[in-house]
C-alpha cells in the first residue's frame, strides 16, 4: 500500500482561502483505481478516523456534502473528563484523555497550527446532591487528577453556590481542525464535496462502487443521520438538538470555563460561546427564540450580576447521542464490507481521537474493538 508523504504537504493556514479552493490541489491529485476505504461524512469522527487510516498507508477517500448539517461545526468541542451531577469520571479516562492529547499535538506539529486550548473548569455545586457526589468522588484517587478542592467564588461569579475547580478540561477548535483536515484530504485527492444517496451504493461479491469509486470497504460517519442508514437503522440512537450563542462582551470574565447547568467557555480570539440546550424535539433543528432565551438566562445566573454583550452568533446542531451512552462502532454483522463510526454524542472531541485509533487497527489487522462501543453489544434484527 502507498504510503503518504506528509513532508511534500503545505502547512494549514486557516486564514487563507486556499484551504478552501480544490483547484489549487488539482495537480496534486491522486487517483485510486480501487481504495482501501471510503469514508461518509467529513465531521471529527469521519475526519480524523480518515487521518488514522491514511497515515497506517491505507488508500482512503472521504466524501461529504457541504450543504448538510454538521454537529461538529456548531459544537463548542469542550473536553470535560467528569461530567453530569454525579460528577462521573469518563470510562477508560486513564487511556482516553492521553490519546486525545497526543493526537492533537501530532496534528498541530503536522499543520502548525494550534487546535486543542487546555483550559481549567470552575464547576458550580448546584445542590446538597451535587456536593454529597463532590465529597464521595474527592476522596476517590481514580479522581484526583481531576477535581480541585472547593475555592471562593470570583467576584464575577454567583455567590450562592459553591464552586470547584476541574483539571484536565479544555476546548478543541473543532472549526479549524476541520478546515485543515478537509485541506489534507484535497490535497492527497482523497476528498470529493458530494451528496451522498445510499441507493447509489453498488455492492457485489468482489467490490463496492460508488459513482466512480471502487473500494474494499464503506464506513458511514453520518453523525444524527446515522438514525436513517438503511443498513444501521437498528441502532438505537437518540439524537438531541443543542444551541449554543457566540457572544462578546467588555465585563470582566475569568479565563476558565464556568459550568453549572449552563456553561460558558472563553474562547481563542476574545469572544464567548454559551450553551448549551437538550432537546428530543427534532421536528426543526435550527436555531430558536426560546433556546436563546435559556442560554441566555442560564447564563447570567451563573454571574454575579447580569452583563451587556453583543450576540455574533446563534446556532444549532443534533448531537448523534445514543442510548447506552456509548459509541457505535464495527461492521454489520450480515455485511462485514459495511461499517459504522458514529454516537459520539457531545463528548467527541474527547473520545474520536482513541476509538478511531482503535477501528482504524481493527480494520487493518483485525485487532478488537473496545467491548464498550462495538455495536456486536446490540441485538441486529
Amino acid at each position: 500500500m502507498t504510503t503518504l508523504n506528509y513532508c511534500s504537504l503545505p502547512s494549514c493556514n486557516y486564514d487563507s482561502d486556499i484551504l478552501l479552493d480544490s483547484t489549487y490541489y488539482a495537480a496534486m491529485s491522486v487517483n485510486y483505481s480501487t481504495i482501501d476505504t471510503l469514508i461518509i461524512g467529513q465531521g471529527l469522527a469521519g475526519s480524523i478516523l480518515a487521518w488514522q487510516l491514511m497515515k497506517s498507508g491505507q488508500k482512503t477517500m472521504v466524501i461529504s456534502d457541504d450543504a448538510s448539517p454538521s454537529a461538529s461545526r456548531v459544537a463548542a468541542g469542550l473536553f470535560n473528563p467528569v461530567t453530569g451531577k454525579r460528577l462521573v469520571l469518563q470510562t477508560h479516562a486513564e487511556t482516553i484523555i492521553p490519546a486525545a492529547q497526543a493526537l492533537y499535538r501530532e496534528l498541530e506539529t503536522h499543520f502548525n497550527q494550534r487546535f486543542f486550548h487546555k483550559k481549567s473548569m470552575l464547576r458550580v455545586i448546584m445542590d446538597a446532591k451535587e456536593h454529597k457526589s463532590f465529597e464521595k468522588r474527592s476522596k476517590d484517587p481514580d479522581y484526583a487528577q481531576y477535581l480541585g478542592e472547593i475555592c471562593n467564588p470570583l467576584v464575577s461569579l454567583n455567590k450562592s453556590n459553591e464552586v470547584f475547580e476541574q483539571h484536565n478540561t479544555g476546548y478543541l477548535d473543532t472549526n479549524r481542525l476541520l478546515d485543515c483536515l478537509r485541506g489534507y484530504f484535497i490535497a492527497q485527492g482523497s476528498y470529493r464535496a458530494a451528496l451522498f444517496n445510499h441507493n447509489d451504493l453498488v455492492i457485489t461479491d468482489e467490490i463496492i462502487s460508488w459513482s466512480g469509486i471502487k473500494t474494499q470497504r464503506i464506513i458511514f460517519c453520518e453523525g444524527f443521520m446515522g438514525k436513517d442508514n438503511p443498513w444501521f437503522n437498528w441502532l438505537p440512537f437518540q439524537p438531541t438538538k443543542g444551541e449554543i450563542l457566540s457572544l462578546k462582551t467588555d465585563a470582566e470574565m475569568p479565563d476558565r470555563i464556568i459550568n453549572g447547568g449552563k456553561w460558558m467557555l472563553p474562547v481563542h480570539d476574545g469572544s464567548y460561546k454559551t450553551g448549551a440546550t437538550y432537546d428530543h424535539d427534532l421536528s426543526t433543528i435550527t436555531p430558536s427564540e426560546s433556546g436563546k432565551r435559556e442560554l441566555i438566562d442560564g447564563m447570567q445566573k451563573l454571574l454575579s450580576s447580569p452583563i451587556e454583550f453583543e450576540l455574533q452568533d446563534h446556532q444549532a446542531g443534533v448531537r448523534p447521542n445514543t442510548l447506552d451512552k456509548q459509541p457505535f462502532i464495527g461492521l454489520h454483522p450480515e455485511q462485514p464490507e459495511i461499517g459504522i463510526f458514529n454516537g459520539f454524542g457531545s463528548k467527541g472531541s474527547m473520545l474520536i481521537p482513541y476509538y478511531s485509533a482503535a477501528f482504524a487497527r481493527h480494520l487493518i489487522d483485525n485487532s478488537p474493538i473496545p467491548a464498550e462501543a462495538d455495536i456486536c453489544r446490540i441485538q441486529h434484527g
